[in-house]
C-alpha cells in the first residue's frame, strides 16, 4: 500500500513577511507616542490600584518621585498670563468708553505685549497749553482708577503735529509742548493714587505721525496723548 502523502501548508507570500515588521514597528511607534503623551494623574493612579488588588504590587512607593525633587520653573515667563491679558484689555476697553461718553474721539489699539488709549488733544488741552482742561480732569481721573487696578506699568506719550510753536519761557518748540503735556498727566496720575514706579512719560513731538501733516484734519489726529499699557513687557 502507498503511504498517504501528509498535507503541507501553502507557502506565505513573500510581502507578508515586510508587511508583519512594518505593523511592529507602527505599533511600536503608536506606544512610544502613547507613552510620551501627558496621562491623567486619576486615571494613572486608578491603573496602579487596579494593579495592586490584582497582582499584590504596591507601585505607588516604588515610583514616587522623591521629595528633594521638585519641578523646574522657569527663570522668566516669555509670554504673558491669558487672564492677565484679558484683564487689562477689559479694562482698557472701559477707559475707552468713559472718555467716549464725553465726545473724544478716542481710539483703541491692540499691538504686541501691549494696549494702547490714542486720546486726541484737541479739547483735552487749549491750543499750545500742555495744562489739560479742568472739565476733563473727572473723566482722566475714572480712567487712572481703572488702570491702576490692572497693576501693569503705563507711558503717558505726548504727539504734536509738525507745524512749529514758540511760548516762551517753558514752551520752545514741539518737544517741550508733547512733554510737558505728558508729564502733567502722569503728576495728576500719580496724585489720584497710581504707583510711582509704574509710570513714566515721553514726548516724541511731531517724529512719529499717523497721518500726514498736510490738512487740518490729518494733522489735529497727530495731536494726542497716548496712555500705552504694557502687558507681559517692561516699559521704557
Amino acid at each position: 500500500m502507498h503511504s498517504k502523502k501528509r498535507e503541507e501548508c501553502p507557502r506565505l507570500p513573500f510581502w507578508l513577511t515586510t508587511f508583519a515588521d512594518l505593523m511592529s514597528l507602527l505599533l511600536t511607534f503608536f506606544v512610544l507616542l502613547f507613552s510620551m503623551s501627558t496621562i491623567s494623574e486619576k486615571k494613572f493612579l486608578s491603573i496602579l490600584q487596579t494593579i495592586k488588588i490584582m497582582w499584590g504590587v504596591n507601585l505607588e512607593t516604588q515610583i514616587a518621585p522623591s521629595p528633594e525633587s521638585a519641578p523646574i520653573k522657569p527663570i522668566q515667563p516669555l509670554y504673558p498670563k491669558v487672564e492677565k491679558w484679558s484683564a487689562a484689555e477689559i479694562g482698557a476697553a472701559k477707559a475707552v468708553k468713559i472718555l467716549k461718553s464725553a465726545g473724544l474721539n478716542v481710539k483703541f489699539l491692540i499691538k504686541d505685549k501691549e494696549l494702547v488709549i490714542r486720546i486726541p488733544t484737541d479739547g483735552l488741552f487749549n491750543e499750545g497749553s500742555y495744562v489739560p482742561n479742568t472739565k476733563y480732569l473727572p473723566l482722566l481721573k475714572k480712567v487712572c482708577d481703572i488702570l491702576k487696578k490692572l497693576n501693569a506699568p503705563i507711558r503717558i506719550e505726548g504727539h504734536t503735529d509738525s507745524l512749529p510753536i514758540y511760548k516762551y519761557p517753558l514752551i520752545v518748540d514741539n518737544w517741550d509742548l508733547s512733554l510737558l503735556r505728558a508729564v502733567e498727566v502722569v503728576k495728576y496720575f500719580v496724585n489720584w493714587g497710581f504707583p510711582k514706579d509704574k509710570i513714566s512719560a515721553a514726548g516724541y513731538a511731531d517724529t512719529e505721525p499717523v497721518a500726514p501733516n498736510r490738512t487740518p484734519q490729518d494733522r489735529a489726529k497727530n495731536r494726542r496723548i497716548d496712555i500705552v499699557i504694557f502687558v507681559g513687557a517692561t516699559a521704557i
